[in-house]
């Protein structure tokens, strides 16, 4: 342990008298809370280290080297100097700029059956790679899953690792108990018979019936097969409501969602998905409700679908009404809603269903639109004219043609000069798309984990070597000047940003060796990608992302200096916890843990 900071007692010893001589400013101002730490990241350019920071009342009053530099404002009020942090490193509170609360508030409380690894606050989940692994897996699961009447849903199938999966070869394993397989993309749902029963779409009849609703491509659903997919789990949503949905279930969710974000030093997200499961409403409540109750040290901007707020309240304009009348009612502190929204170009990267220029796919299938492009346009259009700042998930790089396309069309008939229009996962691209997107102004939020996951597995099906060694093209974008955000899609990836730096500065793949290594991220831009950079995609740089005077006092406190460990290190520094707006809050794997 160091020894104490006497020049800072010292300075601390005169503020306390200059106080005892005038009572009446010691009780009017609120007190002040000096965080002395090893080092402070700032991320800002013009101070970028620091060991000492002043809050009050939640913010960041000011910065500096030494506590004298802090005087000016401890003189006028009661002050604590709180040295807990001094052998810890201070960041800006990390951000995951797009992930779905909802979504892995269902899912989290299912059985994990996936390919990599994965850490839980109920336990750790060993990576299956291999088809017979699975099985045995999957009957283990289904044994051991309690005998009530609720299905037995997993979560994390991908048949390039697991083999083919139907109804007839889950009716194999399991005759009687229902059994729900969801896939690795949360795209996709495979059934077994009595699972189909059970959802009340066991006859054809009575399934076709629940798939002829406007919008659901018929080739996104087989009854044979138990197997939706795309537009189609949309319509199968609603019928699984009771059981993902139930009280009990999303309260195990979002506990274990909060705490996964307490241990990876993360303060701020942005759901990019609000509606998913229910009205845009219902889901801003419940996510409202589950983190404030929870105290939960994070803050939530929530961002509609443009097609789920429209097929609710019927047209474009409606939808904005309702949204902007909603905001005052749904929004708080710790929610935050403004005009933006989230567009779907092509199908999920974890399912192959994203849209492929020539050549293609190597097996010769196609990928999926989940808008079809004139649909997409004519949307993108109505909120871009509203002054809406627009997020499209596009995944492949015809996918990605279309949406830079409707992008420049827009900009020449209403030109925007800062219309922050945010590419969101950016699978693949090619550098002359690159090269467009920088001339176009666009920002990117990038999906790291496609990379570190799906690499070397799409090398040998689908993509070929060259384009699966290049998923997330990050570097060439650095190279151009693109603001650059890293995202979890949580659960597509753990809520781990600390993770998803380490993935984009060194392009390690899941099976070892690094891919496209000319394609890394600096370790600051990485950093900034996490912070700053993702602050400014959500148009929240002027509050949160650095540690600067008048930001959010919103702290990642780290066992490790980032820097000092490099961008191969990222992945292993310890997180103590946060500091929320002020308050500290220690992270603990376990609530029982020392």
């Amino acid at each position: 342990m160091r020894p104490p900071h006497r020049r800072g007692s010292t300075l601390l010893c005169l503020v306390t008298l200059a106080l005892l001589a005038c009572p009446a400013l010691s009780e009017a101002t609120p007190s002040t809370t000096v965080f002395v730490a090893r080092k402070i990241v700032t991320m800002e350019p013009a101070m970028p280290e620091a060991k000492v920071v002043a809050v009050r009342e939640g913010l960041v009053l000011g910065v500096g080297t030494r506590i004298e530099d802090l005087a000016p404002w401890l003189a006028t009020g009661p002050v604590e100097i709180d040295r807990r942090f001094e052998e810890h490193v201070l960041m800006p509170g990390l951000i995951d700029p797009h992930l779905h609360p909802m979504m892995a508030a269902v899912l989290l409380p299912t059985h994990f059956i996936t390919p990599e690894d994965w850490t839980l606050p109920r336990g750790e989940f060993p990576g299956i790679r291999t088809p017979e692994a699975y099985r045995k897996k999957l009957r283990a699961t289904i044994a051991s899953a309690p005998d009530d009447d609720r299905p037995v849903i997993t979560w994390g199938y991908m048949d390039l690792w697991h083999g083919p999966l139907d109804r007839a070869a889950l009716d194999a394993i399991e005759a009687k108990r229902p059994v729900i397989v969801w896939q690795r993309s949360f795209h996709e749902l495979i059934f077994n018979t009595p699972a189909m029963e059970l959802l009340g779409i066991g006859t054809r009849d009575r399934f076709e019936q629940v798939m002829d609703e406007p919008g659901v491509d018929p080739t996104h659903w087989s009854y044979e097969a138990g197997h939706v997919n795309e537009t189609a789990l949309k319509a199968t949503l609603p019928l699984l409501a009771p059981i993902i949905l139930a009280p009990d279930h999303l309260a195990q969710g979002f506990a274990s969602l909060q705490r996964m974000m307490l241990t990876s030093g993360v303060t701020m997200i942005a759901d990019m998905a609000t509606g998913l499961f229910d009205s845009f409403e219902n889901e801003a409540k419940t996510i409202r409700q589950s983190f404030e109750a929870a105290r939960a040290p994070a803050r939530i901007l929530l961002v509609p679908t443009a097609v789920g707020l429209v097929n609710e309240h019927g047209s474009v304009d409606a939808a904005i009404t309702a949204l902007r009348r909603a905001m005052p009612r749904l929004a708080s502190d710790q929610i935050l809603i403004d005009d933006r929204i989230k567009l779907l170009a092509d199908g999920a990267f974890f399912s192959q269903y994203m849209r492929m220029n020539p050549p293609g796919y190597t097996d010769g299938h196609e990928g999926k639109w989940l808008l079809p492009p004139d649909q997409l346009e004519e949307l993108a259009r109505a909120f871009w004219r509203a002054d809406f700042t627009i997020h499209c998930h596009v995944n492949g790089d015809e996918g990605l043609d279309v949406v830079l396309d409707v992008l420049e069309e827009l900009e020449r008939e209403t030109p925007r000069p800062d219309h922050r229009f945010t590419l969101e996962h950016f699978g693949y691209s090619t550098e002359a798309q690159n090269r467009r997107v920088a001339k176009l102004g666009a920002l990117v939020s990038a999906q790291p984990n496609y990379l570190y996951m799906l690499g070397r597995k799409y090398a040998e099906h689908g993509l070929g070597h060259d384009r699966a060694s290049q998923i997330s093209r990050l570097g060439s974008l650095e190279a151009k000047g693109t603001t650059i955000a890293l995202h979890s899609d949580s659960t597509m990836a753990p809520i781990d940003p600390l993770f998803l730096a380490w993935i984009a500065a060194t392009r390690h793949s899941m099976e070892g060796g690094v891919l496209a290594p000319g394609e890394r991220l600096s370790l600051d831009k990485a950093l900034r990608a996490i912070t700053i950079d993702a602050a400014y995609v959500l148009g929240l740089e002027s509050e949160i992302g650095s540690i600067a005077a008048g930001k959010r006092a919103d702290f990642a406190v780290l066992e490790q200096d980032p820097y000092e460990v490099g961008a191969e290190g990222l992945r292993d520094i310890p997180i103590w916890g946060v500091v929320f707006e002020g308050r500290a809050v220690r992270a603990r794997v376990r609530p029982d843990a020392p």
